[in-house]
């Protein structure tokens, strides 16, 4: 039986399909293609190939009327040099011939599917924006230019995108990722799915106002802080006491700031990054307000807006995404954050330094906010392994209370000649 071999005509077209004229219907000129490299696309590598190649061209052309010519050799006729489709009508022969959709079809049809959003029910606030981006979608999709957050080769899914998005600016109560994935798109994980392309509309569409789920209210997790320590919530209804508890509670960024006064007799803050040391420490604390953050989220940042004046600090993991959620700390809080415990503590047997996390280091060496830091993170960016940077690595609290464990113990003297 003779070997299969692919279509040349379909490999020319898609060739076409992605040229300058495919994406953008820009063609001053007829579109050619090296006969040579055609065949390398195509992979036709053997004799039977070739032969069935020449054979489809020569009889395609012969039929096409002009809107499909071969340029062969002015002495050898047997000789093809380029394949040719002509600027007026070939794109639309061409793909006729194949039964595929033309790349100006396509076009097209993107760009009524996103036209046929223009008058989606929005609120007042919101509609004039979404028409001009609407306009400005559709005439993107004409023009072969961008039309991200869409998908050009995706009708389905950049309609989907546009039908879910008036649904979400009109959310108005704070829910769970999944709750609101199930109303807005009939399936509890689509949202999580379309998350990039969906926050990436709202920042077009916002002009930077909203850049994700969560400013809408959908969160994947309740907002809320970990807390513990002497800490009080005087809310219209009464006083809630924290520091009459002994475990951890979660109060959410809706009570922080709906609460009359916020009182703190803590001698300090400490924010740990990793929950299963914050719960560690909260069986030792004595006179700190421990709160279990990385990067904050919105109840962090509410709760560091309500606290008073008090001296603050974090305890993270000693890697270089350790430094970064201090820095990150320090910038969206405004406080002046001190690093507690966070030295390299040296392993041979640990991974080495990537470069990401190396430039990382270098951002942060850079950064004004961590000149503090400088020590610490000259020894990381020197070191040949990222060592036993998990908080957990030291072990159980040594000290109850404050600083919680033995200064020795996690001092970075000497860090690099003990590797």
């Amino acid at each position: 039986m003779a070997r299969e071999h692919p279509d040349v005509l379909s490999v020319f077209a898609e060739r076409y399909r992605t040229s300058q004229a495919g994406r953008t219907g820009e063609n001053a000129n007829d579109f050619t293609l090296d006969y040579r490299e055609l065949l390398k696309a195509a992979r036709f590598t053997d004799g039977e190939g070739l032969v069935e190649a020449e054979r489809r061209l020569r009889e395609a052309a012969q039929r096409s009327t002009g809107r499909l010519s071969l340029d062969l050799h002015p002495r050898d006729q047997r000789l093809i040099h380029r394949v040719r489709l002509a600027r007026e009508g070939g794109e639309a022969w061409l793909f006729a011939l194949l039964a595929e959709v033309s790349p100006t079809d396509q076009r097209e049809a993107l760009a009524a599917c996103v036209q046929s959003h223009l008058d989606d029910h929005l609120p007042d606030a919101w509609k004039e924006r979404w028409q001009h981006w609407i306009r400005s979608l559709a005439d993107a999709a004409r023009s072969g230019s961008s039309v991200q957050p869409l998908e050009r080769d995706d009708l389905v899914l950049s309609n989907e995108l546009l039908t879910v998005l008036p649904r979400l600016l009109v959310w108005q109560e704070e829910s769970l990722l999944r709750f609101a994935s199930c109303m807005v798109c009939g399936s509890s994980k689509r949202l999580e799915q379309l998350q990039n392309r969906i926050e990436s509309a709202l920042r077009q569409l916002s002009e930077g106002a909203i850049t994700t789920l969560e400013d809408l209210g959908i969160t994947d997790k309740p907002r809320a802080v970990r807390l513990f320590g002497p800490l009080k919530l005087v809310l219209p209804e009464g006083t809630l006491d924290l520091g009459l508890l002994r475990g951890a509670v979660a109060i959410s960024e809706d009570d922080l700031r709906r609460a009359l006064r916020i009182e703190c007799a803590a001698a300090r803050v400490l924010t740990i990054e990793n929950d299963t040391t914050f719960t560690e420490l909260v069986k030792h604390t004595g006179d700190t307000l421990l709160i279990q953050t990385s990067y904050p989220g919105r109840a962090v940042l509410a709760l560091f807006e309500r606290l008073p004046e008090i001296e603050c600090w974090h305890f993270g993991d000693s890697d270089p995404a350790g430094f970064d959620i201090l820095r990150d700390l320090r910038a969206r809080t405004g406080q002046s954050i001190r690093p507690l415990h966070m030295h390299y503590r040296p392993s041979a047997g640990t991974e080495a330094l990537s470069t990401m996390q190396r430039q990382l280091v270098e951002r942060m060496l850079s950064d004004p906010k961590m000149q503090d830091c400088e020590v610490e993170l000259r020894v990381l960016s020197e070191a040949t392994t990222v060592g036993h940077f998990e908080q957990e690595m030291l072990g159980p609290p040594t000290i109850q209370g404050w600083p919680f464990y033995h200064v020795n113990a996690c001092s970075p003297a000497s860090a690099l000649r003990n590797q």
